[in-house]
């Protein structure tokens, strides 16, 4: 027993890419560390747990202490054996913004980026870290890029919190970034759009061949929707979650005015895409996040859309020893966004 116990051990240790993929949301903390083989990944390790009062808001890491102290007693419990960790940062803490540089030569394009940053952005540059993507080059030279900006504050945040777990630091993702390396092990064909639901905001990414191409993030999310339940009913928001998570909120003729306001701002962050992006049609649409779990919210978004929508479903890609295959299909909505952070190295190698 004991020799099949430490073997079990050291095999999970080899095949463990000895990498972290962590990602703090308002309401839950996620961690997981992966690996993969023939068959698609294989979940090594996972942690789930709800977020300290007070600890997150809107995606800023409000208490450190917190943090670390639920973090480390994670880390201990569940036996996490990587040392190195890759996170995310979502919602309102990142700005994203599609531009247009002037036809140039390519090693004059930084400055000229982070020029046209300056012009574009609601906060100074020398306040964020700042990155960028060429996506595509038009017949006129023009180059068209994806903005990423984040406030330098919360970098720093994150990697105090790291350096209090005695944990390395790989990289800080934003989270479609992360989800496109998920769903890029799907197998699936095709421009797909994504849509992430969160507590408080909404992530609406497209992919193509598992490339981000355009990603907005949209004010709304799944409290959203609660508070509104509980101001019409009059009720606590305790029974207006209840009754949000178990009810067909779609079925009803005088549906939730935050569901209709979510619904419209996500038809209009596809429109602009297409507009954009008139050489891509999006083939299917994937909704993922703990909003992804509002019954018939999938199908509501076929028929106002006219296109295939689906839950994100790791079935088939996505095994694991460690949890039971009922566990990960109550809980896989929320791990899109870890496991795309811990195949992080995997991808590289």
């Amino acid at each position: 027993m004991g020799i099949l116990t430490t073997l079990k051990e050291k095999i999970r240790l080899f095949n463990n890419n000895n990498i972290i993929g962590l990602d703090i949301g308002d309401e839950s903390i996620k961690l997981a560390e992966v690996s993969t083989n023939k068959q698609g990944i294989v979940l090594n390790n996972l942690a789930i747990s709800p977020v300290p009062e007070g600890a997150v808001k809107n995606g800023d890491l409000n208490d450190i202490i917190k943090l670390e102290g639920l973090l480390r007693q994670l880390l201990k419990e569940k036996e996490f054996q990587a040392k190195k960790v890759v996170a995310a940062i979502s919602g309102e803490q990142v700005i994203s913004r599609m531009i247009d540089v002037p036809v140039m030569p390519i090693e004059e394009l930084a400055a000229a980026i982070k020029w046209e940053a300056s012009e574009k952005l609601p906060i100074r540059v020398e306040d964020v870290v700042l990155e960028y993507e060429v996506l595509s080059q038009a017949k006129d030279g023009k180059y068209q890029v994806l903005l990423i900006a984040v406030n330098k504050k919360l970098i720093n945040k994150y990697l105090n919190l790291f350096e209090l777990l005695e944990l390395e630091p790989v990289a800080i993702e934003i989270e479609p970034v992360a989800i496109a390396r998920t769903i890029g092990r799907l197998g699936l064909a095709g421009t797909i759009g994504v849509i992430d639901i969160g507590t408080n905001t909404t992530d609406i990414s497209i992919l193509d061949k598992g490339k981000l191409l355009f990603t907005r993030n949209i004010g709304l999310g799944g409290e959203n929707i609660t508070d509104d339940i509980a101001e019409m009913q009059e009720s606590s928001f305790e029974e207006a979650e209840t009754y949000k998570i178990s009810t067909n909120l779609f079925e009803q003729e005088d549906i939730n005015l935050i569901v209709r306001n979510l619904t419209t701002a996500i038809y209009r962050s596809l429109d602009y895409f297409q507009v954009q992006y008139r050489g891509f049609d999006i083939d299917k649409l994937i909704i993922t996040g703990g909003g992804a779990n509002l019954i018939g919210f999938a199908d509501h978004l076929s028929k106002e859309f006219e296109i295939s929508v689906d839950k994100l479903n790791l079935s088939g890609y996505l095994s694991s020893e460690m949890v039971s295959d009922k566990y990960l299909s109550e809980v896989e909505q929320l791990l899109g966004v870890s496991i795309g952070l811990a195949l992080r190295e995997e991808d590289e190698k």
